[in-house]
């Protein structure tokens, strides 16, 4: 009998030796973040590891850039969990990088069963997610927490509580995707009843793109000014070195239960009054990251420090200001 438990401890053993060395590098949902892929696949090749890159469809341009690419079902199947388990056991992917915003309560609730199989993924616990991907949740934990932020209620709740124009967008929304102005009353017509009306915020608008370690602890803040907006998404911005800004966004991420990794904070700085308001808050990494890792901020090195090497990560506050960020269409090939 005890010639058989040690058979058997030995044999566990064995099995978490394996999974503790599964090394690659997994980018969730890569899509055309073709600057998030180059830097993921230079930190994995530094390790002499792999990046494996996933999405809904093989035609999307950072299966050009990946070592190896996968086609997963969209986070909304049911066999989505199983599938993705099934990947990651196979390819031996040692940590996962979430990019899309709306798999992110999904892939919390697989991380369990993701750590049994030895992949760690890089993602704020669900009591964050929820805070961040709630923009009235948002709304009031900055109001709790006695963040300046627009004013912010329900379309059904809104009774003239602040004047015209204000931005009404989706309550799961992300990066001011769908947003819109309404300038009169009238414009409320065309609302959806479940999205939120915001106090339009005034000023210059700004991204701050945070580091968060496994314990928790801020260990880099890094503003930049949005230049120029496309669908959304910045295609030039500027990094800037405003001090108060950061203060807010480090105590935002300080009271935030259980952020983790890269996260990024979305607010606007009024240079005429010297105040700022904060309007939301993403835990994932977002487009403007490349900009932040040129600027010195090497988010993705860092977690694969953390998650892959098992080193700690420094506070570093030694990165470069006012460096500008222009981006450029381009075109992929691939046969």
């Amino acid at each position: 009998m005890k010639l058989l438990l040690k058979l058997q401890n030995a044999i566990k053993e064995m099995m978490l030796d394996s999974r503790s060395k599964q090394r690659n590098l997994l980018l969730l949902s890569g899509g055309s973040k073709v600057a998030i892929a180059r830097i993921a696949k230079k930190a994995a090749r530094k390790r002499g590891i792999e990046l494996h890159i996933s999405d809904t469809s093989p035609q999307v341009p950072t299966s050009a850039i990946a070592d190896h690419f996968t086609t997963l079902p969209s986070h909304t199947s049911s066999g989505w969990i199983e599938a993705l388990l099934q990947f990651c056991e196979g390819a031996k992917i040692g940590l996962i990088i979430p990019s899309r915003h709306s798999e992110l309560t999904v892939l919390e609730q697989a991380r369990p069963q993701l750590r049994k199989i030895g992949t760690q993924v890089a993602i704020s616990d669900a009591s964050t997610l929820k805070t961040c991907i709630h923009k009235l949740d948002t709304y009031r934990f900055l109001k709790n927490h006695g963040i300046p932020t627009p004013r912010t209620c329900l379309k059904n709740e809104y009774d003239q509580q602040f004047p015209f124009p204000i931005v009404a967008k989706p309550e799961r929304g992300f990066s001011s995707s769908g947003a819109q102005t309404i300038e009169s009353a009238e414009g409320l017509d065309h609302v959806p009843p479940e999205w939120i009306l915001q106090e339009k915020a005034t000023g210059i608008e700004h991204t701050v793109n945070l580091y968060l370690s496994k314990s928790g602890e801020v260990r880099c803040c890094i503003p930049h000014e949005r230049l120029a907006v496309e669908a959304g998404e910045v295609v030039q911005a500027q990094t800037r070195r405003h001090a108060s800004l950061i203060k807010t966004c480090q105590e935002i991420a300080h009271k935030l239960p259980g952020a983790r990794g890269i996260i990024n904070i979305q607010g606007f700085v009024d240079p005429a009054s010297d105040t700022l308001k904060v309007i939301e808050i993403n835990p994932r990494i977002g487009g403007g990251y490349p900009l932040c890792d040129a600027a010195k901020g090497h988010y993705i090195e860092w977690l694969c420090r953390e998650y892959l090497d098992g080193e700690e990560i420094a506070p570093f506050d030694q990165w470069t200001e006012n460096l500008l960020m222009m981006r450029y269409r381009d075109a992929l090939f691939s046969l």
